[in-house]
């Protein structure tokens, strides 16, 4: 099992926190991104190649940030259920606090009817790939996905 409960928790999945302090709000998170970062933002936005703001930080060599974004506390909990089930989760648990758990292929039964049995009162709603053309459905008139 995977969870995320806050920015640090998406580092994984190609999410690097850098400041609070780049927003003239005070609002919104500046993080810079990878490449699986950028395909969970364009997967979660439904954009399939999203233009970013150029990186800050040069990242990894292995794994280079490929650009920046500024996101807002709301956009954790729907951005991490994307991070999870790009990362091979079958399913993911969304709770009333906002934070996730992402059950993975090889989780046991015993350890998902353990984990569910936790707190089941702040288990709002299950998150998975059901679509007809998986994330999205299939228009019925055109065939059309995006």
């Amino acid at each position: 099992m995977k969870k995320i409960s806050c920015w640090a928790d998406l580092r994984p999945y190609g999410f690097d926190v850098l400041t609070g302090e780049a927003c003239g709000l005070m609002y919104r998170v500046l993080l810079d991104v990878t490449e699986h970062g950028r395909k969970v933002i364009g997967k979660c936005f439904g954009m399939p190649e999203p233009r970013l703001a150029e990186a800050w930080n040069r990242g990894d060599p292995k794994d280079p940030h490929v650009g920046s974004i500024m996101l807002s506390p709301e956009l954790l909990a729907p951005i991490g259920v994307f991070a999870l089930l790009e990362s091979g989760c079958k399913e993911v648990w969304l709770y009333a606090n906002g934070s996730l758990r992402g059950i993975e292929p090889a989780d046991t039964e015993e350890l998902i009817d353990r984990c569910r049995g936790m707190a089941p009162e702040a288990h709002v709603r299950t998150l998975r790939y059901g679509g007809t053309a998986g994330d999205r459905n299939v228009h019925t008139m055109t065939g059309r996905v995006e």
